[in-house]
């Protein structure tokens, strides 16, 4: 039944940039490499504070109803982001050379490559082998007639956290995270080839120094005394590894169909070593014995 439900996100907003620089006026601000996009398709990114840290993450995708040479460029972000999104960008658009504009889209996603003529596959999943689609619909209830909609994201946030696909800022904090904290370097939404962006400069630092301290990381397990708690009612998120502190759970979402626990966790990366040379190795959340899976795209790990 999941592969067939569209998901209707409550929480997600497109906003469409559009003139005849608006590739460049993103290019220069946002993490991507938005000349290389394709139509059908949509790649993470982010807007970076100066000190390189995540401030927005985004998805950026064509506009599908615009494939011409001015082209225009769809952004994807949280609801809860929406004035100070804005507020930004802008900031940066200072000669006015692009148009920033509120759209009327809704967002969902299904499994259903079916489900509509507009889908755009979410290059996040891909490298993982799922085929996670994307709908931005202004009138969706008309338009995916007959369709199964729902706003139970449940089996979306599972995906996500298996493949340690964090969205939105209850999993990234603003202006907290580092890029390469969230894998978003691993996950094509982080180019260094493109040329100068905002925080571009701290984060070339970090990457070629091995500096990043932390990565988030997907993890599992199983707790009875967790399952009618609420993740921001767990009031001990910490994670530890024989009585040493390692790191922080940042969201979780229970499965109803094995038991268990799926969520993802920010580990110091000086201890995550040990869980790539051993996989059976544990650690322990709320008293929980909790593994870590490492999805195939993180690895080997960096060293420094």
């Amino acid at each position: 039944m999941m592969s067939q439900e569209i998901l209707y996100l409550e929480n997600r907003k497109i906003l469409k940039i559009s003139g005849l620089n608006c590739v460049d006026f993103l290019n220069n601000i946002l993490t991507s490499d938005i000349s290389k996009l394709t139509p059908l398709e949509t790649i993470p990114s982010a807007l970076l504070s100066p000190q390189g840290r995540v401030l927005f993450d985004l998805l950026v995708s064509l506009d599908f109803q615009n494939y011409s040479k001015e082209k225009s460029i769809l952004i994807e972000y949280d609801l809860f982001c929406k004035d100070e999104l804005m507020k930004k960008l802008k900031m940066y658009n200072l000669r006015k050379e692009v148009n920033i504009e509120k759209t009327k889209y809704n967002v969902l996603v299904t499994l259903d490559k079916a489900n509509s003529n507009n889908l755009l596959l979410d290059k996040r999943f891909a490298k993982s082998g799922v085929n996670v689609g994307r709908i931005y619909e202004e009138n969706y209830k008309k338009s995916l007639n007959n369709k199964r909609i729902v706003t139970s994201k449940n089996w979306y946030d599972l995906i996500r956290y298996k493949l340690c696909i964090p969205e939105g800022p209850n999993e990234i904090e603003a202006n907290v995270a580092l890029p390469l904290e969230i894998n978003l370097d691993l996950l094509d939404g982080l180019s260094f080839e493109k040329g100068c962006f905002i925080g571009q400069e701290v984060n070339a630092r970090i990457k070629y120094k091995g500096l990043v301290k932390r990565k988030y990381v997907p993890i599992y397990f199983k707790n009875e005394k967790l399952r009618y708690l609420k993740f921001n009612e767990i009031d001990n998120k910490n994670i530890f590894l024989k009585n040493n502190k390692i790191g922080e759970v940042v969201a979780l979402s229970f499965n109803e169909d094995d038991g268990f626990w799926y969520g993802i966790a920010k580990i110091k990366l000086s201890e995550l070593y040990l869980f790539e040379k051993n996989n059976k190795l544990e650690c322990d959340f709320y008293g929980s014995r909790t593994k870590i899976n490492f999805p195939k795209f993180m690895l080997p790990l960096p060293k420094r």
